[in-house]
């Protein structure tokens, strides 16, 4: 059996003489002073630093004993990051985030037209999330789809009027989500080759997992460390927020075949799906590194799989904007996908659990 988690298992021998020792202190310190509420809020942030016990409440400061929630919700909730975050995928998009005055046969004034493909769509997990609470300080919604990390902290060359996405931050802020790093690690091209020339393509030509295995297992510890700076340039920001990673559903089913909707071999989407799984893994390390929260959607989207009876993810989608072949609504969450992120983030929210 595999070993538990630290908050999976009941509280051990030293936890429980770590909790004596704090209360003996405290019960001495009620002696000497009348600030019964200040020693009971010290009392509570002691006993959850030594048991880490999932869903027990740590007091920000003083005689703070709000919920989990309903410290997330006391401020404004910011939504960062990529397509995942953005909705691309889910339809319905905000007004000015899904146009492109390039889309023509004149390519040579793209540079002085505008576009704004952003995607923010009124079904992604975030908005689900601002219906479903009332956060005091309302939404600021600046997810992007195609962004990367330098978006972060600059503005968005790529889409018209699309500053920095760290701008929304602030000390008011109470919540911040964020999936990033799947652009970073070009998955999009992986899957684009993978269409082009999968293990069981073109014999001569390098196949998609021989183009990008090495190359994906050499930037992963580069990516984990740009991520560890941009958590902790959140937490600079926001000092007052929970920090919430959104990690990356698997794509495919566990055990699928040969597709030619999608134009993938069997072999390729278990293998894509094995990257998911090292991109999560090294994005639940940072987090931990980070002291900031993680939510790995793998196990929910387990049976809606894009091969599956009830997917939860678009399939390919061929005949995207401009001259693309694929729109870029393929292979991404799709309304019930984001119901489903939603759902967890909120869970998230009511019963923290910790990388």
């Amino acid at each position: 059996m595999p070993a538990q988690r630290r908050s999976e298992r009941g509280a051990g021998t030293l936890e429980y003489v770590g909790v004596t020792v704090v209360a003996a202190i405290l019960a001495g310190g009620l002696l000497i002073t009348p600030v019964h509420e200040r020693v009971a809020g010290a009392f509570t942030q002691a006993v959850c630093a030594v048991i880490q016990r999932d869903g027990c409440t740590v007091p920000s400061g003083g005689g703070d004993t709000r919920t989990p929630l309903e410290q997330a919700t006391s401020g404004e909730y910011v939504a960062l990051g990529d397509s995942y975050s953005s909705g691309e995928g889910a339809w319905d998009y905000e007004e000015g985030t899904d146009f492109d005055d390039r889309d023509d046969l004149w390519p040579f004034n793209d540079d002085e037209e505008d576009h704004n493909r952003c995607h923010r769509s009124s079904h992604a997990y975030s908005q689900i999330l601002s219906q479903d609470n009332d956060f005091a300080g309302g939404t600021t919604f600046v997810a992007c789809s195609g962004a990367e990390i330098p978006d972060l902290g600059s503005a968005n060359d790529g889409n018209t009027g699309e500053d920095p996405q760290y701008d929304a931050l602030n000390d008011g802020v109470s919540l911040v989500t964020i999936s990033i790093g799947g652009n970073d690690l070009g998955f999009a091209d992986v899957v684009k080759d993978c269409i082009i020339n999968g293990a069981g393509g073109v014999g001569f030509i390098d196949s998609c997992q021989e183009k990008h295995d090495q190359r994906i297992e050499d930037k992963l510890p580069e990516l984990a460390q740009q991520l560890l700076d941009q958590y902790e340039e959140i937490r600079r920001r926001a000092p007052n927020a929970r920090i919430v990673i959104v990690g990356y559903p698997q794509l495919f089913v566990d055990n699928p075949s040969d597709s030619y909707g999608n134009l993938l071999f069997a072999e390729d989407q278990v293998w894509m799906n094995q990257k998911a799984a090292e991109l999560n893994a090294m994005l639940r390390d940072v987090a931990h590194q980070a002291g900031v929260e993680f939510v790995d959607p793998t196990e929910a989207f387990h049976g809606h799989e894009i091969g599956s009876d009830d997917p939860w993810i678009n399939d390919l989608d061929l005949g995207g904007p401009g001259f693309s072949i694929a729109d870029p609504s393929s292979f991404h969450p799709n309304a019930a996908g984001h119901q489903a992120l939603a759902d967890l983030v909120q869970q998230q929210l009511e019963n923290p659990r910790y990388p």
